[in-house]
């Protein structure tokens, strides 16, 4: 590449002209901006690189540990923008350019991404454990953990509803940023809205000040929804659900759009919840793997809070033989409806006639209005 630019890898800019020249992605002026800056972001980080010879890293190593890290800052990106944008897929398009430079060294991995939920989890296992291990000041210690993790940290969905996540963030992200830790984030909201409107929020304003100092805030202006063009052009609701496997499996790839896809374990007070594909902020799974274990309306609202749609597999017809799954269907429907995701499900029968049971008969008329409504934007589709 000109400009003096590293040419063995591909920068974000240049994996989205590739997609656009092969017909997978339309021309997106607003992803193009966003996508040059993040070209910038990996020359800064390239030229920070940390200096070479054995004592200079242990020496940088161990800053970075005490938190007495002082090489010049390299500002990170926070982007927003409206759900269906291409925020996800340009901060994977980052993480692929970044991760195979030697940024960093000496068992200091050069970057990794996770979804910010699943961040916070992690982040509370360690200050408990910190904390029950007799640390003197258990975020300070689980913020050095976080920083030994990668020296550049990808978030994806960044958003605030929990009390106890927001009166701990100030000082878990100053004591990353001490380290040398960079920050790239995306979010549906602007920096200055998080947690709005939340309980003791004067108490979260110190983490939008440091947030704004350390990273550049960029929108990605409105334009087209590209989900949304997806979404309208396919079924959601398909059967029978033995026919329909591999039109699920295609309708998850679609709107995937080449986003990496793996699975995603989300943890809730202890539970585990098996996610089989996970992309970006799309889902997959069975129903057997999510309403056909002992999970609860929180589990529940944890999937909801984790992706903005869900690709649902094998929904059975309900009777009295399975009330208790049926019961666990509806949870989960009320959260991803309360939280405006989309569903896309295969099942035995059209939605009117999915239940057949007594015991939850009138409180899942509910639920069909619901699911009526998530996939009115396409039609039920038979493939008998």
């Amino acid at each position: 590449m000109t400009n003096g630019r590293q040419n063995h890898f591909n920068y974000p800019s240049q994996q989205l002209v590739a997609r656009i020249g092969k017909h997978t992605l339309n021309p997106d002026p607003a992803q193009k901006g966003v996508a040059l800056k993040l070209d910038n972001l990996v020359d800064r980080l390239i030229a920070a690189r940390p200096p070479r010879g054995f004592l200079l890293r242990a020496a940088n190593v161990l800053l970075r540990w005490t938190g007495l890290f002082h090489r010049d800052t390299v500002k990170g990106l926070y982007i927003y923008g409206g759900v269906g944008r291409g925020k996800t897929m340009l901060m994977d398009m980052f993480h692929e350019s970044i991760k195979a430079l030697p940024i960093e060294q000496d068992g200091v991995p050069t970057i990794w991404r996770l979804h910010f939920h699943d961040f916070m989890v992690m982040a509370q296992d360690l200050i408990h454990e910190a904390r029950h291990n007799g640390a003197d000041n258990p975020i300070e210690s689980a913020a050095a953990e976080l920083a030994a993790r990668g020296m550049v940290v990808c978030f994806d969905e960044m958003e605030v509803r929990d009390i106890a996540d927001a009166m701990i963030l100030a000082r878990l992200f100053s004591g990353m940023l001490d380290r040398g830790v960079v920050v790239v984030a995306t979010s549906n909201r602007h920096v200055d809205d998080l947690y709005k409107d939340g309980l003791h929020r004067d108490r979260f304003l110190p983490f939008i000040a440091l947030l704004k100092e350390r990273c550049e805030v960029c929108q990605l202006n409105d334009g087209t929804d590209w989900r949304s063009v997806e979404l309208a052009g396919m079924p959601a609701w398909y059967t029978p659900s033995h026919a329909c496997r591999d039109q699920l499996v295609s309708a998850f790839g679609q709107l995937a759009g080449g986003v990496v896809v793996t699975d995603e374990t989300i943890r809730v007070a202890g539970r585990e919840i098996i996610i089989e594909k996970a992309s970006g902020d799309i889902g997959f799974a069975s129903f057997a793997s999510l309403c056909d274990v002992p999970l609860g309306a929180r589990d529940y609202l944890a999937i909801a809070g984790r992706f903005a749609g869900l690709v649902l597999s094998d929904v059975p017809k309900f009777t009295n033989k399975n009330d208790h799954v049926a019961r666990r269907f509806m949870w989960l429907i009320d959260a991803l409806y309360d939280r405006g995701r989309f569903l896309i499900a295969s099942a035995d029968a059209d939605i009117a006639e999915l239940y057949q049971g007594y015991q939850w008969q009138f409180e899942f008329e509910r639920t069909a209005s619901r699911l009526g409504e998530m996939t009115q934007r396409g039609k039920p589709r038979d493939n008998v």
